[in-house]
C-alpha cells in the first residue's frame, strides 16, 4: 500500500506536475531567492510540530502521549489526508499511534484541533474578505465592513467553543454512531481552557504558514513597498478562500494556483504564480507526506 502511494506523489510530482521542468524554467528566480525558499523550508518543521503539540495536549488531557508519538501520527496523518478531500484522512492516520482502546478520543481531540485551526481560517479571513468587499461599495459602509469583520471573529469564536457539543449532539440523532458512545462523550467533555489552548496554538500555526506565503511573494514578486500592507492582508483572504473550496491535496495545486492568480494578479506574474504554488504545495504537504508513508510503513511492518 505504501509503495503504491509513493508511487502515486511521484507520479503527481515529476509527471502530472512536471516538476523537473518546473525547476529547470525556473532556476535562476529559485536560485535569486534560494535564503527566502530556504527560510520557507526551515517553517514547516515549526508548523507541524505546532501541530504535533495542540494535539499531544489536547489528548494528554486524558491520556499520555509521548512528543515522539505524536509528531509520528501528525505526519502520518498528513499522508492519508494526501488523498482525501479536504484532508478529512488525517484522522484516521493519527489513530495508528495509539491503543485501540485510545482511538475515540485521539480521533475527538484531532477533531477539536481541526476545528480550532478551521475557526482561525474562517473567522480571521471571512474578517478580511468583509473589509476588502467594502472597498467595492460607497465609502460610507466602511465602518459598517468594520464591524461585520470585528462580528465575523466574535461569532467564529464563540461558535468554535460551542462546536464541540453541537457536533456531540448532532452524531446522537444518527443511529450509526450509536455504537461509539465513547467518541460522542469525549468529543463534547473538553474543557474552555483545553479548547482556548489549542486555539493559541492554532493561532501561532496560522501566522506560521501566513508568514511562509508571505515570504515567497515578497521574494518573488514585484510590488512597491507601498503595497505590502495590501499584500499581508490578502494572505488571510486566499487561506479563507482554500478552505472553503472541497479539494484533495494531491490535486489542489491547480486550486491554489488560481485562487493566488485571482487575489495577487497585480504583484504576480502567472509563471510566478505557479512557482509559488508548487513551493508551498512541495514543502508544507508533499514532503511531510512523504515522510509520513515512511512511518506508516514502518508501524505496518512493526504490527505484522
Amino acid at each position: 500500500m505504501s509503495l503504491v502511494a509513493v508511487s502515486f506523489l511521484f507520479y503527481e510530482i515529476f509527471v502530472r506536475h512536471d516538476a523537473i521542468t518546473l525547476v529547470t524554467d525556473y532556476g535562476d528566480i529559485i536560485k535569486q531567492n534560494s535564503n527566502s525558499i530556504l527560510l520557507v523550508f526551515m517553517l514547516m518543521p515549526i508548523n507541524w510540530l505546532l501541530e504535533t503539540y495542540k494535539w499531544r495536549r489536547l489528548v494528554n488531557h486524558r491520556d499520555a502521549m509521548t512528543g515522539p508519538q505524536a509528531f509520528q501520527g501528525v505526519l502520518m496523518g498528513v499522508a492519508l489526508g494526501l488523498f482525501t478531500p479536504n484532508g478529512v484522512g488525517e484522522f484516521a492516520g493519527r489513530v495508528w499511534v495509539v491503543k485501540d482502546d485510545q482511538r475515540e478520543k485521539a480521533v475527538s481531540s484531532s477533531i477539536a484541533g481541526s476545528l480550532a485551526q478551521l475557526c482561525i481560517t474562517i473567522t480571521i479571513g471571512g474578517a478580511f474578505v468583509v473589509f476588502f468587499t467594502s472597498q467595492f461599495v460607497a465609502q460610507e459602509w466602511l465602518r459598517t465592513a468594520q464591524v461585520l469583520a470585528v462580528l465575523t471573529v466574535v461569532i467564529g469564536i464563540i461558535s468554535y467553543y460551542k462546536m464541540p457539543v453541537i457536533a456531540s449532539i448532532i452524531l446522537s440523532k444518527i443511529s450509526f454512531f450509536d455504537r461509539y458512545d465513547k467518541f460522542r462523550t469525549s468529543l463534547s467533555s473538553f474543557s474552555r481552557k483545553a479548547l482556548s489552548e489549542a486555539y493559541f496554538w492554532s493561532l501561532l500555526r496560522y501566522i506560521v504558514f501566513c508568514s511562509q506565503l508571505g515570504i515567497l511573494i515578497y521574494a518573488i514578486g514585484e510590488f512597491e513597498m507601498y503595497e505590502v500592507i495590501g499584500l499581508v492582508s490578502l494572505i488571510p483572504v486566499y487561506y479563507y478562500v482554500q478552505t472553503i473550496i472541497p479539494t484533495v491535496a494531491l490535486s489542489e495545486i491547480g486550486v491554489r494556483g488560481m485562487i493566488m492568480m485571482f487575489l495577487f494578479s497585480g504583484v504576480l506574474m502567472e509563471s510566478e504564480v505557479l512557482l509559488i504554488s508548487f513551493l508551498i504545495w512541495v514543502i508544507n504537504l508533499i514532503i511531510p507526506g512523504l515522510i509520513g508513508l515512511l512511518f506508516l510503513a514502518k508501524t505496518k511492518f512493526v504490527k505484522q
